[in-house]
């Protein structure tokens, strides 16, 4: 019925609880207590009770029955030890019951954890910390023109990674993934409705030809600029508490 692995691990790690339960359950409780209670109740007690019992059916049944003289002064310690039995018995078996519980919500979560690890090291292959797409968030002043494959991790990003199979199983990682697919898909669009290319590329500016060099822009110009330093920012701080999240919670 039980493998002899599970035997092994269960014995192992409730075996002192055996030995020392702890009778949280309220039946094991009511049972052993009933089992001490006929092991120090007074034989004489007890005679009484089970006269009055006797005379209480007589009186309601009309159907008189009689009960034993008490000869022997011993009590009933079968039935006492009988009942604790029964409750230890039964206490070790709720335990049981609640490790294969236990067991099997660990299994479910090691299962899902192994497959959120697995999208994860994906993510950190496809979108690493040290690429050039993050690089750019961290420290590129929009004022100034950029290289066109500084963006190919994040188009990869923005284009793949908003489907089922790339969605994480934990719910605070898939937030914090959905919270920074958005904020990139923001910026992406962004950049691409203020950049253009100088001289057929591969560089970009996001400074009209017509304003390129001033010392001075536009207001709308010094708007798009800062707009884009700022989600750039907000963009690299949701890449790295993604990073630092998925490592916490999957361990690696």
């Amino acid at each position: 019925m039980f493998k002899k692995e599970e035997l092994k691990e269960f014995i192992v790690k409730y075996g002192k609880k055996w030995l020392f339960p702890d009778f949280t359950n309220k039946l094991t409780w009511f049972v052993a207590g009933i089992g001490g209670t006929i092991l120090i109740t007074p034989v004489a007690l007890e005679q009484a009770f089970y006269n009055w019992l006797v005379e209480t059916i007589n009186l309601n049944s009309g159907v008189p029955i009689t009960l034993a003289e008490l000869e022997s002064g011993s009590a009933d310690y079968w039935l006492g030890f009988g009942l604790i039995l029964l409750a230890l018995i039964h206490n070790v078996t709720n335990r049981y019951f609640i490790y294969k519980e236990t067991a099997e919500r660990v299994n479910e979560s090691d299962a899902l954890n192994d497959v959120d690890q697995e999208l994860f090291l994906r993510f950190r292959r496809e979108f690493p910390s040290d690429s050039r797409s993050v690089m750019l968030f961290k420290e590129h002043d929009f004022g100034n023109s950029y290289h066109d494959n500084n963006t190919d991790e994040l188009d990869n990003f923005v284009n793949n990674w908003n489907t089922a199979e790339r969605e994480f199983l934990n719910k605070d990682l898939e937030s914090k993934r959905k919270e920074l697919w958005d904020k990139c898909h923001e910026f992406v669009y962004a950049l691409a409705q203020g950049s253009y290319y100088l001289n057929g590329g591969p560089l970009l500016s996001c400074i009209p030809d017509a304003h390129s060099g001033a010392w001075d822009w536009p207001d709308h110009v010094e708007e798009k600029v800062n707009k884009l330093n700022t989600m750039g920012t907000e963009c690299f701080e949701l890449h790295r508490d993604f990073v630092l999240s998925g490592r916490r919670k999957l361990k690696c």
